[in-house]
């Protein structure tokens, strides 16, 4: 599967998920493709769903790691989503969906969180930022987000 913002490549995307920013006149449209569009655009790496997986969603957090991210910083970020992120938001409240993007030729990742409630996207953000590292982990391969939008999902 592969993902697109904004980027209207004349086929049909499978889904679009249409974003308001919260805080400024931002908008996005984040479009998944089965096949990758004409000109590009991310390849979908993770597509999780989560708790509450059944709910409309009603607020995003995309956070951008501009890149070029090392092949090293992009195996200990998928590491540390797979063994201590996901398992530790899987169970809870208000999480909808994870999508985990990455644009190999600009070499940049992008992770939207699909939420229930703003609420949801802090008392996350908090929990995430208070798990342990697991053995072997290192801090240095796992250096944050460049940048985070918040959105509110319209469609």
């Amino acid at each position: 599967m592969y993902a697109t913002f904004g980027k209207d490549t004349g086929g049909a995307a499978t889904e679009e998920i249409r974003l308001r920013q919260v805080a400024g006149p931002g908008e996005k449209t984040l479009r998944l493709w089965e096949n990758e569009p004409d000109g590009g655009g991310y390849r979908v790496d993770d597509d999780t769903p989560m708790r509450d997986a059944g709910e409309r969603p009603s607020f995003a957090s995309v956070l951008t790691f501009a890149g070029p991210v090392s092949d090293a910083v992009k195996q200990a970020g998928d590491r540390a989503h797979r063994e201590r992120v996901a398992p530790a938001m899987a169970d809870f409240p208000g999480t909808v969906r994870v999508l985990g993007l990455w644009e190999p030729r600009a070499r940049q990742q992008v992770v939207v969180v699909l939420t229930t409630s703003i609420e949801s996207l802090e008392e996350g953000g908090k929990r995430i930022a208070e798990l342990p590292l697991l053995p072997g982990e290192d801090p240095l391969l796992l250096p944050g987000p460049d940048h985070v939008e918040l959105y509110r999902v319209e469609s």
